[in-house]
């Protein structure tokens, strides 16, 4: 696997978490969910899970930029 398909997976990955957290605001602000009996905890709890995507997605461009730091390291 190339270091450019394994950015694209990490960059998919952050878009994703990124969308979900922008879904999830959207519900919790939204006037129907302000006006409704029901909890925000559910969007509240996949707001988390998504931060925690992006997170883990930003974990891997790091350590891609370590390997590839390294390797270049090792040719110089």
């Amino acid at each position: 696997m190339s270091d450019v398909s394994i950015l694209g997976i990490a960059r998919t990955g952050m878009q994703t978490g990124l969308d979900g957290m922008k879904k999830n605001a959207i519900s919790i602000a939204s006037k129907e969910a302000m006006q409704a009996q029901s909890s925000p905890v559910n969007d509240l709890v996949e707001m988390k899970m998504n931060q925690y995507q992006v997170l883990a997605s930003g974990k891997v461009v790091e350590t891609v930029d370590e390997i590839l730091g390294s390797l270049l390291n090792e040719k110089a």
